[in-house]
């Protein structure tokens, strides 16, 4: 008995290892990841010649108090990261750090912005002083296409499937709820949404589905 509880002791402090050391790493490159698009926003926003605003984006409310779901994967994703196991932690590292470096890529070579924001009736309070520095950080509104707060969480989507696919409509419905906030605080419109999406799945698909 004692033995079995030494050994269930040990596995459990492994396993708050594990999900410790796989946040801290998804942590890293997450906000790596950000300060390159920062960079790039600077340098290359103002240089954007495409807007990805479409009629149909007409069709969507302004609702900057979503601007809470949007900025979730930040505080959420290093801790649900955790929680899988190392091949697919691993799977999803290797995709995410390549469509961050094809989207880096893009910003800099293809820069696009999408359309002025509308002004924001919130009253004063915590949700439209965060809505007001996220836009201040985000200015100007480049590095629209493809989204890589989109395309990222279509990836941990993916990885949250193949280890607890029991959960998939929890993991479904975030994820598109986080790509609905992208479009009702008008960080994104539908084409930075679909692009993003579309070039995880094609890097998944190239670089495969199998986890080491």
């Amino acid at each position: 008995v004692e033995s079995a509880a030494l050994e269930n002791t040990v596995t459990l402090e492994a396993t708050w290892r594990r999900v410790l050391r796989q946040g801290i790493i998804l942590a890293i490159i997450m906000f790596s990841a950000l300060g390159c698009y920062l960079i790039v926003l600077k340098w290359r926003g103002d240089a954007a010649q495409y807007i990805t605003w479409t009629p149909w984006d007409e069709l969507i409310p302004f609702q900057p108090a979503w601007v809470w779901v949007y900025l979730l994967p930040y505080g959420i994703a290093p801790i649900v990261i955790g929680f899988l196991t190392p091949a697919t932690f691993w799977w999803f590292i290797r995709r995410g750090l390549v469509v961050i470096v094809i989207t880096i890529a893009i910003f800099i070579v293809l820069p696009t912005q999408t359309a002025t924001r509308p002004a924001h009736t919130l009253s004063p309070g915590l949700t439209a002083w965060m809505y007001e520095e996220m836009v201040k950080i985000d200015e100007p509104p480049a590095n629209a296409a493809p989204s890589l707060h989109v395309s990222l969480t279509c990836l941990l989507a993916l990885a949250l499937l193949c280890d607890f696919p029991r959960y998939w409509p929890l993991s479904v419905g975030c994820v598109l709820l986080v790509w609905a906030a992208t479009l009702f605080t008008r960080q994104h419109h539908l084409i930075d949404v679909a692009t993003g999406a579309s070039l995880a799945v094609a890097v998944s698909l190239i670089m495969g589905w199998r986890r080491a």
